[in-house]
């Protein structure tokens, strides 16, 4: 399978430690994370936080799927694949 990079928006309420539930699943599977950056959405209690990783499909469907098992993760969706 080919190995491409792919950026993903992931919604979450804005709590303390999100960020790190996030960073720690990538860590605790293996996945590397290229580029992270995390904003706080105006007017809301969310943040939108953009990651960059590269790897197959199986990867990028398994990122996913763990991802939304997070407790205060409200959406993830891929948003551009190199």
């Amino acid at each position: 399978m080919e190995c491409v990079k792919f950026t993903i928006s992931v919604i979450v309420k804005n709590r303390f430690g999100v960020l790190a539930r996030v960073a720690g699943l990538f860590s605790k599977r293996g996945y590397n994370i290229d580029r992270l950056s995390a904003i706080p959405i105006d007017g809301t209690d969310e943040s939108e936080i953009l990651l960059t990783s590269s790897g197959d499909e199986n990867t990028r469907n398994q990122i996913i799927k763990q991802l939304e098992k997070l407790y205060d993760v409200m959406t993830v969706e891929i948003i551009s694949m190199q």
